[in-house]
């Protein structure tokens, strides 16, 4: 697995647009070579809404499998997204040139092997598939999840379906741990990286 390209950078701010009067800070979670990993502003919800939430391709593999109406977007969006830089939970995916929303990744709080772990995830707008971003925000999480946010080990939950997903988390270093049942995602295959002392 190539190495460094996932960096927090906790002292940089960025200024992301927003509605109405005025600017809003964002914080950066996660930097690599091309992407960056930043807190959610308001503004980035229609973004996310058209590329994201509403298309049925992408929605059919992340998740529970089907677009999210408005009203479920803005639920989703206000509950889940990283808003003040925690650093571990949802957050917006952005290409670095030119400074472009392509989809949304981040440390989410999981509990299926029976404790608290967290999942790394990535769901990027169809326009961007087959480019190398999956990878790079992978590993960029890996090294985040298990360096800074402290994290002993991460976990990946993927639908059996998903061929790019499941060939991207092989080709990060995630080894293939069970096929399990979800209450809310229904079966995922679910994969497994640990620190190493």
């Amino acid at each position: 697995m190539e190495r460094g390209l996932g960096r927090r950078m906790e002292s940089r701010i960025l200024i992301a647009g927003r509605s109405g009067s005025g600017k809003q800070l964002t914080s950066i979670i996660i930097s690599s070579k091309r992407l960056t990993l930043r807190s959610a502003c308001d503004s980035d919800l229609d973004t996310l809404h058209k590329i994201i939430f509403s298309d049925s391709e992408v929605m059919s593999q992340a998740f529970a499998g089907k677009t999210l109406s408005r009203q479920e977007s803005t639920h989703f969006f206000k509950n889940y997204f990283d808003h003040d830089g925690n650093g571990k939970q949802l957050g917006v995916l952005v290409l670095d040139h030119p400074g472009t929303i392509i989809g949304f990744a981040g440390l989410v709080e999981c509990r299926v092997l029976g404790r608290k772990d967290y999942e790394i995830g990535f769901v990027l707008a169809r326009k961007y598939w087959g480019k190398g971003y999956a990878s790079e925000i992978g590993i960029a999480q890996i090294e985040y999840g298990l360096g800074d946010a402290g994290c002993e080990r991460l976990l990946a939950l993927v639908s059996p379906g998903n061929v790019a997903s499941k060939s991207v988390l092989h080709k990060i270093g995630m080894i293939h741990h069970s096929t399990i049942e979800t209450e809310t995602r229904g079966t995922r295959d679910l994969y497994v990286t640990q620190s190493h002392p």
